[in-house]
């Protein structure tokens, strides 16, 4: 069972225009056990640390446990640079992934990137130059920027709306604080 919970309300700052609209809480899972035929593709996974503080929360756990009236800290994101580094250095992962499944775009038939927002979607998806034929999650529109959920929560909206079907071949692919990241070729329960 890989499970991806967040409840973002809790860090996320309500007077906060660039993260408020954005973030949303959510919870998707996924069961994973053994099969007859090859369904999950080699993993790429990294970060980018040196821009950490691109996404990240406005005080250290440190700091607010040594106020005397602890407040929750709040989550803070740079949403320009976010978007740039997003939208192009994704795409790079997203060809590893491929590369390493042993697939190109042409092979696909679903492409489920992490729902941050629908700019970085349109952004990716022109990157790696997607044939017409294959489904492009678009979930934010409906569940917002549910963090670690959004990819599973995702999936899961287009296989009940029959957009994408059991069998068929997807690319995952996530980002987060710290600017960590992971790509996966894999196929649809």
């Amino acid at each position: 069972l890989v499970i991806g919970v967040e409840r973002l309300s809790d860090i996320t700052d309500p007077t906060d225009r660039g993260t408020a609209f954005i973030f949303a809480d959510g919870a998707g899972a996924a069961v994973v056990g053994p099969s007859d035929v090859e369904g999950i593709g080699p993993v790429v996974w990294g970060a980018d640390g040196a821009k950490y503080d691109y996404i990240r929360q406005r005080a250290s756990w440190i700091d607010v446990l040594d106020m005397e009236r602890p407040t929750m800290p709040h989550l803070q994101m740079e949403g320009n640079p976010v978007f740039r580094w997003a939208s192009f250095e994704m795409a790079k992962v997203a060809r590893e992934a491929l590369d390493r499944a042993g697939m190109t775009v042409d092979d696909l038939d679903v492409f489920v990137p992490h729902q941050a927002n629908m700019r970085i979607t349109d952004a990716m998806a022109r990157a790696l130059k997607l044939p017409e034929h294959v489904v492009i999650a678009r979930d934010i529109a409906y569940q917002g920027n549910t963090s670690a959920a959004s990819v599973p929560l995702a999936a899961t909206a287009l296989l009940e709306s029959g957009e994408a079907k059991s069998g068929q071949t997807a690319l995952f692919i996530a980002f987060g604080a710290g600017l960590a990241y992971a790509a996966q070729v894999v196929t649809l329960p």
